[in-house]
Formats: C-alpha cells, structure tokens, sequence
C-alpha cells in the first residue's frame, strides 16, 4: 500500500458540484490543508474549460497564472499542481503558461474520438519539461483491445501515468481488476485509476485497482465530483490505514477538511442523485440529457427514470443491429 499516490481532484471534479465556482480563500487554504494530510498532489482545475474553450464558470475552469502562483504558494512545495485539459481547449502557449507557474503534471483527457490530438497534445507537455498523465476516460465504453491501443500509444507519446476513468460509474472491481492487470502486461508505464459512485462502488474499485497495481488513485474531498461524485478522500485514507497503521497520510486532518468543506461548500455533500443509479447501471454518461428529451419526447414519457431505461434498450438494439441481429421494434416501444 506504500507505494499509493493519491491525486485529490475536489478543485476540478468537485467543480461540476458548484459551477467551478471555489473561492480563491477556499482553494487556497484546501490545498494547504490537503498538503498537510500528505496526498501526493491536488488537481486545481481545467485550463480554458471543461468540454469546450471558453471562459466560463470560476476560476477552477479557467485556471489563471494569478489563480496558480496562489495556490502553488499555498501548496509550500509539499504537494504537487496538476491541471487537466482537453486537448482541443489548449495550445502551446497554454502549455508554457502552466509549465511556467507551477503545475508539476497535466492531464490530458484521452477519447477514443479525438486521440490523435490528445497524443499530440502529451508530447507538447513532454516538451515543456513537465511530466504528462494520459487519461482515458468512458473506459466502459470501449473494447478491451481499444483500451489496450490507446494506452500504448498514450506510452509512446511520452505519458508519465496512465489513469482509467470509470467515467460513467459503471464498473465492478472484477472488470478493474481485469483492465489494471492486462493494461500492466502491455506497458510499463505506472497506471492510475479514477473512480465515479454511481452505484457505490468507488471504494472497492479503487481497492481492485490498487491490488492489480495501480499507483496512483483519484478521490476528492466528501466524494464530490460530477455527477454522483467521486471516491471519498477520507474514507479511501480510511482503507489505507486499515490495511497499513503505518500508513503516511493524516486520516484525522483529512476527516476535519472533509467536516470544514461540508459546512464551507453546500453541494459538497449530497445525496446521490437516483438518475445516477440508472446512469452506472446502464452505462450511460452524465452529459445524456439531449438523448434523453428527445426520446421522453418522441415516446411520450412522463418519468425520466422510464426515459432511461428506454435509452438503454435503444443502445441495446444499436449494438445488435450492428450484427445484424436486431428485431424490427423501437427501442421503448412498450411502456
């Protein structure tokens, strides 16, 4: 368990919770604290946005140098910077911008769709002296051999780390186990795992993850994140130290930073949503909302629960057909 490098992500995931609308006073005083607990390195933010580029929401989707130097003053040289960032949203001079104020590690969002930018997008940050992690996110949605590809092509460019996201909250520890395992074989880069707790399970995946190898682990503080939220910070500290009394991190300061940011954030500790349940059980993504109306919509539904479920049937169909083996009736046809 020694080895685990934790990567709080609560100033980025937990962002989708408030707008990315943290404070700078927040922000700062997290990531003193976070530095302190012993984590190995906290994620600020996106740079110019989070889907697309643009200036939007707080400072923790815009990451500014002013935004940086405050935190990287704060950090006291006792955790690292990271920032995460599409690869169609930055440029070369965001790069340097970001290499130059401080962050230790860029992650880079790696889809399946956009890989060639996302590889280049890795040997752009190589180049910038600073140390890149290839994140491949919706992993459940891709076949093993894709999964496979993009992390020895993510290696090629030059990636330091390559973490799995569980994006859609979909996965058993069985099915972590068996990507961590089989990724280990086919790369030597360190490998990374970020849980979603759609169906509560970011726990024991993370667990699954660390068992096959993993070294680097995401959670955030009060589970927060987009969509039913993320691993617990406490609890995975918890779980570390149970397995290892000797364990480095500070379980207690990282339980009164949990109990601080409950009382400073209001949607920092909410209930998971039901539709998140349906989201990981079916594998959808969080971002399904215009699928959803439209078959609500087109199938005359009034629960958004049944609208799901008739997404799902739909996706079901669409892989069959593709064989050739689908029946002629719609998807949701029967209510």
């Amino acid at each position: 368990m020694s080895q685990v490098k934790i990567i709080d992500v609560t100033l980025r995931d937990g962002g989708y919770r408030n707008n990315f609308a943290f404070t700078p006073e927040y922000a700062g005083t997290t990531v003193g604290q976070l530095a302190e607990v012993g984590v190995y390195a906290a994620e600020v933010g996106y740079c110019n946005g989070s889907f697309v580029r643009k200036a939007e929401h707080g400072a923790n989707s815009a990451v500014s140098p002013a935004y940086l130097d405050a935190l990287r003053q704060a950090a006291r040289g006792q955790l690292g910077l990271c920032v995460m960032v599409h690869p169609r949203n930055v440029d070369e001079g965001d790069l340097a911008m970001l290499a130059e104020h401080g962050v230790g590690m860029i992650r880079v969002c790696l889809r399946r769709d956009q890989l060639d930018e996302g590889l280049h997008t890795l040997a752009l940050i190589k180049a910038q002296g600073v140390r890149a992690s290839a994140n491949i996110t919706h992993v459940t949605t891709q076949p093993a051999t894709v999964l496979a590809d993009m992390a020895q092509r993510a290696e090629s460019a030059g990636a330091d780390v390559i973490c799995f996201a569980d994006s859609n909250g979909h996965m058993l520890p069985s099915d972590v186990e068996r990507l961590i395992t089989r990724t280990s074989r086919r790369v030597h880069t360190p490998l990374g795992f970020h849980a979603h707790n759609n169906l509560q399970l970011a726990l024991a995946n993370a667990m699954a993850a660390i068992d096959a190898g993993a070294e680097y682990i995401d959670a955030s503080l009060c589970g927060m994140g987009k969509g039913a939220g993320n691993l617990h910070l406490a609890m995975l500290i918890g779980y570390l130290h149970r397995c290892d009394p000797a364990d480095r991190h500070d379980l207690v300061r990282a339980l009164q930073l949990s109990e601080d940011t409950a009382r400073q954030v209001p949607a920092s500790h909410l209930p998971a949503p039901l539709v998140d349940i349906l989201l990981g059980t079916y594998n959808l993504p969080f971002d399904v909302q215009p699928r959803l109306d439209e078959i609500m919509a087109r199938l005359h539904l009034s629960s958004t629960f049944q609208g799901l479920r008739a997404l799902h049937e739909q996706n079901l169909l669409a892989r069959l057909d593709s064989h050739g083996w689908a029946p002629a009736r719609l998807a949701g046809g029967q209510q």
